[in-house]
Parts: C-alpha cells; structure tokens; sequence
C-alpha cells in the first residue's frame, strides 16, 4: 500500500460517517473502496479477505524468465540511481486483470459505496493528457472500472472510462485541501516517502503536506487578524474580499511513513506474499496505535495555527512541526 488518506471532522467524541474522507493513492486506492464500500464493522475483515486472497492469486500466477529478469535489471540499476522502476510485461503482471475484478467486486458494496455516507476520492493519471485525475464519489457515480484504472499493482494495463484511458500512478495529497468543511483529523499513511534533503530524497508527500499547512496557517491568521478589523472598517469591499479567505477550522495531520529505501520500494511493489502483507499489515497496525496513544498528537493545534503535522516514520515520532 503505497498510500492513503483517511480524514474526519474532529468535533466531539464520535465521528458521523458523513464526516469522513478516504483518499487513495497508488495501489491504497483499492483499501479506500472497500473503507467506504462497506459497514464500518466489516472493513478490517474485508481488507484482510482481500490481501489474502490477492496474495494466493499472486503466488499462482506463472513469470515468465523474461520479464524475471527484467524485474532483476529494474531493481539493480535503474532504481538506485533515482530512475522510475520500468514497466512489466503483461506475463509478469501481480494478478490477471479478470481475477482482481473479481476480487474488487466481492469486496466492495458500490451501492454503500456510492451512498454518500462516507466520501471517496480515487487519483489516477489520464494517459492521453499526462494530468493527474481524481473520481469523487461526491460528483462521480464510481464503479469497478474507476477503482481498477486507479489501482498501480505492477502490469495491469491501462482502462478506458469516458473514452479516456487511466493507469494508477498520481501521488498527491491535493484531495485534503478541499475535504476539511471543520476542524479536522487526518491521516497520511506512505508506504515509502523518501526523507527530503541533501542526503535524502525527494518527498512529494512533504512538499505538498508543507504547502497545504502554509494555505491554511495564512486563513488561519486572516481570521485572527479579521477579529481585530473595526466594526466600521468590516463593510469596506476589499476587506470583506480578504476576510472570504479567513477560516477558523484546524488540521491535525499525522504522517504515517513505513519506511524504505528506493529499492525496497521497487521490490514490495511487486511482493505480495503473505509475509510481507503481515509486516506492512503489522507495522501499519503499530503506528496508528502508536499514534492514537499520543495524546498531544489529538490535541488541537494552537490558536495561532491553521495546522500542525506529526510524524512517524519507520515506528519512531519525529519532532512536530
């Protein structure tokens, strides 16, 4: 699972389902249909049902020698020097196309899906203008076919929707910014983001995080600074303009990062054998207990602040920011 959003309103104890908001990112898209495709006591047991039984399928399937070593040059010397891994063969591709709509089908409930009851964003890229696309249960009516041509397991091809073919390879976390109608709660779970800097690599989860956290400490600061606007001055049409843009609503967001280097990141793309599924369901399972027993990690931001961001990675807290 290369990565998922999950954000909520944060008002109260109990969180209403109408409230909530999952995002999907590479092949974490599928986990977000089935989140929202189903009842909120069934969700663990149907993604747990569906690795399993992708995994069985997986270790079925026949790869040729061929694409082996192709995989084999791929990890050894296109991805240590910071190059994308190079596409699979359709012979070496994770799960025959046939079978993981099977699978997608059995796991999720597309009427619960489309209710509305919890809010779904798929990001995919339209091959044909190169632009990251998004399906939005709140303005899509979303089916197998939205769910397949946003799913990255290695060497699925392509699927057509509105005439318009779609592969699973956007990396954003633009869906947050539009998805936060309160003060909210999110988190962020990478599979793998690099650590940003000279020695590390190049994190567009942090840059986009780093941005999204800029917009919303400057609404912030607009509000705080309306509060001191003369009543007098309040009417004046380039205030109100400015003051349009002031928001009172907080984000709390929670980087959850299972770290790796770029060729770890090549090979689990491609593994999906019961043990490594059990480690990443395992070190997942860790880190949001890790951080749901952190209670300053719950609290709200300061005052002054739009938003604040926690991270875990690779199981250890880094210093907020």
């Amino acid at each position: 699972m290369s990565a998922a959003i999950v954000a909520a309103a944060t008002a109260g104890a109990a969180v209403p389902a109408a409230a909530v908001v999952v995002a999907g990112i590479r092949s974490a898209r599928v986990d977000a249909a089935i989140i929202a495709g189903n009842l909120p006591h069934e969700r663990v047991l149907k993604l747990r049902q569906f690795w399993q039984q992708l995994s069985r399928h997986a270790a079925a399937r026949p790869v040729s020698g061929l694409a082996r070593s192709l995989r084999r040059w791929a990890l050894r010397c296109v991805v240590p020097f910071g190059g994308a891994p190079i596409p699979l063969l359709p012979d070496d591709a994770v799960v025959d196309p046939g079978e993981l709509r099977d699978l997608v089908q059995a796991a999720v409930d597309f009427e619960r899906l489309n209710s509305g009851a919890v809010r779904l964003v798929l990001g995919a890229v339209n091959l044909v203008t190169g632009a990251e696309a998004y399906f939005d249960n709140d303005r899509h009516v979303i089916g197998i076919d939205h769910v397949l041509a946003s799913t990255a397991l290695p060497g699925l091809p392509p699927v057509a929707i509105d005439r318009q073919r779609y592969a699973g390879s956007a990396v954003s976390v633009a869906a947050l910014d539009e998805a936060r109608p309160a003060d909210t709660l999110c988190f962020v779970v990478d599979g793998y983001d690099p650590v940003p800097g000279a020695r590390g690599g190049i994190s567009r989860s942090a840059r986009e995080i780093a941005a999204l956290r800029r917009h919303h400490d400057l609404r912030r600061m607009i509000a705080l600074l309306g509060e001191r606007v003369p009543p007098a001055l309040q009417g004046n049409p380039d205030i109100r303009k400015c003051l349009a843009e002031a928001s009172s609503a907080t984000m709390t967001i929670l980087h959850l990062v299972h770290e790796g280097n770029p060729a770890e990141l090549a090979a689990k793309s491609a593994d999906f054998s019961m043990p490594a599924l059990t480690r990443r369901w395992q070190a997942g399972e860790s880190d949001v207990t890790t951080s749901l027993a952190h209670p300053l990690w719950l609290a709200p931001p300061p005052r002054r602040l739009g938003a604040v961001v926690h991270e875990l990675r690779g199981g250890v807290a880094a210093p907020p920011r």
